[in-house]
């Protein structure tokens, strides 16, 4: 069996569809011309996975990967010109405990088989996305390179196998970043730079950061393989 059929077989109430499946034009598009070796090896080297027991790492700005050709190339062909930042993520998840969008696309280029949980902004009313009705799931094989629409909702991938996440984020300059100092916004939606971000009942620690609780349902989790 593939890791793919292995997945959802650990996940047999769940649909989980492939990155080839027509589903998924609604949501992004990938990327097969690009050689991220370089970047594989920077990120082998570089980044390592925490432990399930820390905390999720995320630079939204890592200027050592961002010098690397082959980030600067997706960059010019995705972004347009305007100016962009890239960092790792690495880590472990094994539900969806959140979503967020951007304006603009983001791009990620994973080195882990994930599974990632999307949706579209367009289904959140009044700040409110019902994850367990309308959330989509996804198989991302690694050395994939996504490009994620500006409605797509997500948040961090859940791992396909117990040792964790690891991808890198592409997105406009500045977004992920820390609001101004004396920031004022009526959307309370907007928690960083360019990052508008709801979550489930079931992340108090961000809501007592004041984040808005907006994932609804029974919280989305994925089996994962040992």
């Amino acid at each position: 069996m593939s890791t793919f059929e292995k997945i959802q077989a650990l996940n047999p109430d769940k649909t989980i569809y492939q990155l080839t499946d027509s589903a998924f034009s609604d949501y992004g598009v990938t990327y097969t011309q690009y050689d991220v070796s370089e970047l594989q090896q920077f990120m082998d080297q570089q980044v390592p996975i925490p432990a399930p027991t820390a905390a999720n790492r995320y630079i939204p700005s890592n200027p050592a990967i961002e010098k690397l050709p082959v980030v600067q190339q997706i960059g010019r062909d995705v972004f347009a010109g305007l100016p962009i930042e890239a960092g790792e993520c690495a880590g472990h998840a094994e539900a969806l405990t959140a979503v967020e969008f951007h304006q603009g696309s983001e791009v990620n280029v994973f080195f882990t088989d994930v599974v990632m949980v999307i949706g579209k902004r367009g289904q959140m009313h009044d700040g409110q996305f019902n994850a367990e009705k309308d959330a989509k799931l996804f198989f991302v094989p690694a050395g994939t390179v996504v490009e994620f629409f500006s409605d797509t909702l997500h948040y961090s991938p859940c791992e396909a196998h117990a040792s964790g996440f690891k991808f890198i984020v592409m997105l406009i300059r500045g977004s992920n970043q820390p609001l101004p100092v004396g920031y004022h916004t009526d959307n309370p939606l907007i928690v960083k730079q360019n990052k508008f971000q709801v979550v489930h009942a079931s992340r108090t620690d961000k809501i007592n950061q004041g984040i808005k609780a907006g994932v609804t349902g029974k919280l989305v989790t994925v089996n994962h393989l040992d």
